[in-house]
Parts: C-alpha cells; sequence; structure tokens
C-alpha cells in the first residue's frame, strides 16, 4: 500500500510540475519591459506575416526567462501565460528560444520557419514533467 501511496503522490508531483496550456485569448501581452526590438510588434505593408508565440503557464520554468529571437535577434522575453504577435517580411527565418537566466540553466531550441505574406503562424512554449522546454507550432 505504502508503494501505491508513493507512486500516486510521484505521479501528481511530475504532474505539478510541467506546464499547462494557455486558452486562446487569455494569454496576456508581453511587458513592454521585456520587449527588445518594438519593430516586430508593429505589422505594416512589408511586414505582413505574423508569428504568434505563447508561453505557457505553471511552476514548470516560471522562474527562468524565456527569450525569443529571430535570426539570433533578441525580440522578447515571455514569462509564464504571456503572449507576444511578432509581424515579419515573407521568407525564411530562424526562429529561436533561449531558456536560461534566473533559476535555470541556459537551453535552447529552434525551428527554421518560412512564411508567406498574410501568414499567421502559432507556437506554443511548453515545458513537460521531466523535459526540456519546447517550442512547438500548433
Amino acid at each position: 500500500m505504502k508503494k501505491i501511496s508513493a507512486l500516486g503522490f510521484l505521479a501528481v508531483l511530475a504532474a505539478g510540475c510541467s506546464s499547462t496550456a494557455v486558452a486562446p485569448g487569455a494569454a496576456k501581452a508581453v511587458s513592454a519591459g521585456r520587449v527588445y526590438d518594438t519593430r516586430y510588434l508593429e505589422s505594416s505593408p512589408d511586414r505582413s506575416a505574423t508569428l504568434n508565440v505563447t508561453r505557457d503557464k505553471g511552476f514548470a520554468g516560471g522562474g527562468c526567462s524565456f527569450d525569443i529571437l529571430i535570426d539570433n535577434h533578441k525580440v522578447v522575453a515571455l514569462k509564464p501565460g504571456e503572449s507576444a504577435s511578432m509581424h515579419v517580411a515573407p521568407g525564411s527565418y530562424f526562429l529561436k528560444l533561449e531558456a536560461g537566466g534566473g533559476l535555470c540553466q541556459n537551453l535552447s531550441t529552434f525551428q527554421n520557419v518560412t512564411v508567406s505574406a498574410g501568414d499567421v503562424l502559432a507556437y506554443r512554449i511548453t515545458w513537460p514533467a521531466g523535459g526540456r522546454p519546447t517550442m512547438e507550432r500548433q
């Protein structure tokens, strides 16, 4: 019985350490103090494609800085439950997530992204229990 209770406790603990998705439209906009290049937050006829990046909420990674870079240029830093809509010109980009600073070790993941005029691509930053942060296209 003690083994079953211990396994149950560990399962609940592991689930509590993962992140949970933020409902569409419920994410907070990134704070102006963590926007490093405002040009990407403004749409224009030249920047007609949109990359929406939303960070999960939850305990996992809560003490970490999650920076979003486009072509190795830091654009924003997201906290849990925040989102940023970044506008780019049609073309190919290197979209990178860097997790580090605060309480976390330095980790990164990236995706090569190609967008056309008018495209809207959505990405979710998640941190599964016992894993590493990921950036998944939705």
